[in-house]
């Protein structure tokens, strides 16, 4: 029986490595996904490869390249790795775009392969960008981004030339063996806990030693230790691939959009990406504007795509207004950018010029140039705006210039004096600022979505009905949808109902655009949707009045469908009550827009019908962190740095902890457990080598038994000594273990090893009052001692049941070991590992 297995409860402790360090796992979906797109360069061209040879090698780029390592960017975004989480998005997306490329390009009756180049170069710039923020990182990573980098290139130019492709193929290759040389190195510090492989440790450029550009800087300080990494990165990025679409479009290199549309979708999700994650961070500002940068460069480019397929239908545009609402959104956009970084400023209003050059009623002969040439700016633009946020966000310092806001948030609207209090809407001061905060970004894409997809649809009877259709998609039916994603995160079923309901009435009107399905079909989605407004009118009686305001005008808006679905005669009915739909979106959104960047009300928003009465919380008798949210874990760093005792999961039960740079927390364990003062506390470290750091002067048959022990569920009681100090547990030294001895633990758990990087060494013991059974559950320890403690880490149910396994090593010299307690790991295990030690160092 294997000890780690005995002592962890974990039988594959491999899946648990690429958990922790996700970027592995995205190192080896761009291995194969780089082999595979090199064997496709080999083997194209050749009679005898048949069509589904390259329809399977675009499956495999699609699910392991692209959904297989987009999971591990998120899961690099939940370990707050701003360059990681980036990086794996992009490249997942990338894959992905190839894989449908190389589908869409083989199936095509005409040639389309010259399309792809805008996407191709857009990545290209966007790997370039990686990498110089990767110099700030390690030495790993930079050679795979130079030979993605140097693989877009050759890929563009294999476009037009059969050599370019074979020589992709080479740096595809090289792409193979640098990512496995990362992986290998990431993979072993993961099980080592410790750099075993260079490359890892160090940068290239170390960000400490850049002077840190404070006169350039923004006044307001960012978080750092947030739960999620900073997106706005890939946020500004994922507007690079359309900006470039648009600028060969303008330009006339192509009119086809089928593949060009693949890698517009592609961006998109980095947009919509970002916006989740700022969203999650509490960040009103970008989670809005990144939506509201999605649905332009969505609705724009499928309003083109249109066009390139179906030309004919598609001539009446000029007279068509409905993208207005659009350019509304970027205006107000542009004036809270204001409050951001002069950077932002200046991308928001370089974009809202973009918007309105590409407005139907510039003819399209010229407007394919305006709107081209804006984009060249605004892509050119774009790379240094996303650089400079994430390379800033790696170093954590402004290296690249932002610049400060150009107004405060105060002073924004300073016309409107009334302050809003904290939680005054909500009536529960349980809440904290970011849950608010997701609130009003709730508030702000309702209205955002359901104006512009109402303002696109009010031309539908005096211009052509498909020119609405890329905005209600995009903005009704995404937007919505993605809206009442946002509304479960917060646990607010009530605001996802109301935002799906308006995600089905767009959907209703687009099917009947689309003249999908006959009568049948248009009649039974137009009834739904009439259906469900209904319903949410009455959920909204208990939200803002201006929900209910705008859910009401959605609700003759949906009956306007049944009209045109039975021809009834009711002319200008869906105009006029489509512009009624897009003013009070326009109010609603300018209304929170303003609530949630300055914290002022610019307009009046209306108590709700029906004012709910909440039930009471019980309160919790002490603070708890979720030990798989990383700024809970440094707010408990932060406590346990005070000198106060927390509760911490181990591998076996629940522990006690305090942190050794704190002596007098290690007399509170002792009063809140109610230890007897003769019993002694054990000293607990994150790894062997933080020991092994300290230089105690252990036997190597001690050394080589405690590799063989920890991490794990034994403890090691050995001789104290001034080697303590080494290990920085200062005047502490004195208050754990006896006089001459002190019990040593190093537990396999990454939440209780990640603490104690955090704060250095922790006396621990178990979570019970004294005499009690160990706690195997947080909710067990707050019941019994929460009253006691200044926080509680809760991970659930532990996985042992009974505590460690304590060894007597004083005697180990002498061939003799003991036991103090036999807990979590069996004696004859312990007794067979030691056996098995000193038989490898007589040998």
């Amino acid at each position: 029986m294997d000890l780690k297995t005995a002592s962890s409860g974990r039988s594959e402790p491999f899946a648990a490595v690429l958990y922790s360090e996700p970027v592995a796992l995205g190192l080896l979906c761009n291995i194969v996904s780089a082999y595979v797109v090199a064997v496709v360069n080999i083997i194209q061209g050749k009679e005898e490869v048949s069509e589904l040879a390259v329809i399977v090698a675009g499956v495999h780029l699609i699910l392991i390249g692209g959904f297989l390592q987009l999971t591990s960017g998120i899961l690099s975004f939940r370990r707050n790795d701003h360059l990681t989480g980036t990086a794996l998005t992009v490249f997942a997306t990338l894959w992905t775009f190839q894989g449908f490329a190389n589908i869409v390009m083989k199936n095509s009756s005409t040639d389309v392969t010259k399309t792809a180049l805008p996407a191709l170069v857009a990545y290209g710039t966007i790997a370039l960008s990686l990498f110089v923020c990767s110099l700030f990182v390690n030495f790993v990573i930079p050679p795979v981004l130079v030979a993605m980098t140097l693989t877009l290139i050759f890929e563009s130019v294999g476009l037009f030339y059969d050599w370019g492709k074979k020589a992709a193929v080479a740096f595809e290759l090289i792409i193979v063996l640098t990512a496995i040389y990362a992986v290998i190195v990431i993979t072993t510090k993961g099980i080592s806990q410790r750099y075993i492989l260079p490359g890892f440790g160090n940068a290239p450029i170390d960000p400490l030693l850049i002077k840190r550009n404070v006169k350039g800087s923004n006044k307001k300080e960012k978080r750092k230790n947030t739960k999620y990494a900073e997106p706005m990165g890939m946020g500004y990025m994922g507007s690079t691939i359309p900006a470039t679409v648009v600028c060969f479009l303008g330009l006339g290199y192509f009119q086809d959009m089928r593949v060009p549309i693949i890698g517009i979708g592609c961006g998109s999700l980095m947009q919509l990406l970002a916006s989740y994650y700022s969203f999650l961070r509490g960040d009103v500002f970008n989670s809005v504007q990144f939506m509201v940068h999605f649905i332009f460069w969505t609705s724009k480019s499928y309003f083109f795509y249109l066009l390139s397929i179906d030309s004919n239908q598609m001539t009446s545009t000029v007279d068509y207004y409905g993208s207005w609402g659009t350019v509304l959104a970027l205006v107000f956009i542009t004036v809270c950018s204001s409050t951001q970084p002069i950077v932002v400023f200046m991308y928001n209003c370089l974009l809202t010029l973009t918007s309105v050059l590409s407005l139907e009623h510039i003819p399209q002969s010229i407007q394919y140039y305006t709107f081209g040439v804006s984009a060249v700016l605004l892509w050119t633009f774009t790379l240094y705006i996303s650089t400079a946020f994430l390379l800033n966000s790696c170093a954590e310092k402004p290296v690249l210039f932002v610049g400060s806001e150009l107004v405060s948030e105060e002073r924004l609207f300073f016309c409107c004096k009334k302050k809003i209090k904290r939680n005054e809407e909500e009536n529960d001061t349980s809440e904290d600022d970011d849950d608010i905060k997701r609130v009003q970004i709730i508030n702000i894409l309702f209205f955002l979505c359901n104006m512009v997809a109402a303002i696109a649809l009010s031309p539908l009877e005096i211009a052509n009905q498909e020119a609405s259709l890329s905005f209600l998609l995009s903005a009704g039916v995404v937007g919505n949808a993605i809206n009442a994603r946002y509304s479960y995160a917060t646990a607010s079923f009530s605001h996802a109902f109301v935002c799906l309901t308006g995600s089905v009435i767009w959907s209703a009107w687009s099917i009947y655009i689309f003249h999908a399905t006959g009568i049948a079909g248009n009649s039974a989605a137009a009834i739904t949707s009439v259906g469900l407004c209904a319903l949410s009118l009455v959920v909204t009686f208990s939200m803002p009045r201006t929900w209910t305001v705008l859910v009401s005008f959605l609700l003759v808006h949906a009956v306007s469908i049944i009209t045109k679905v039975y021809n009834a005669e009711a002319k200008y009915y869906p105009l006029v009550s489509s512009v009624l739909v897009g003013l009070v979106g326009l109010y609603g959104f300018i209304l929170y827009l303003g609530k949630g960047i300055s914290n002022k009300r610019l307009f009046p928003e209306g108590e709700p019908l029906l004012k709910m009465r909440k039930p009471k919380m019980s309160k919790l008798p002490c603070p708890t962190f979720r030990s798989r949210i990383a700024s809970d874990m440094f707010k408990a760093a932060e406590v346990l740095k005070s000198g106060e005792v927390i509760c911490v999961p181990t591998d076996t039960v629940y522990a006690l902890a305090g942190s050794c740079s704190q002596p007098e927390s290690i007399s509170k364990i002792y009063h809140i457990k109610g230890r007897p003062p003769e019993k002694p506390i054990c000293l607990c470290i994150s790894n062997l080598e933080q020991l092994r750091a300290a230089n105690p002067p252990f036997s190597p048959l001690l050394w080589r038994f405690m590799d063989r022990c920890y991490p794990g569920g034994i403890t090691c009681v050995v001789k104290k000594g001034d080697w303590l100090q080494n290990l920085g547990v200062g005047k502490a030294a004195e208050y754990v273990g006896t006089e001459g001895s002190v019990a040593i633990r190093v537990p396999d758990s990454s939440v209780l090893s990640y603490l104690v990087s955090l704060t250095g060494p922790l006396s621990i013991t178990s979570a019970n009052p004294s005499g009690e059974p160990d706690s195997t559950h947080h909710s067990t320890v707050i019941d019994t001692l929460g009253e006691k403690l200044a926080g509680v880490v809760c991970d659930d149910e532990s996985n042992e049941s009974v505590a460690s396994t304590v060894v007597n090593c004083m005697k180990i010299d002498e061939g003799v070991i003991s036991y103090f307690r036999v807990g979590c790991v069996p004696q004859e295990i312990v007794d067979k590992l030691f056996e098995d030690v000193k038989k490898e160092i007589q040998e």
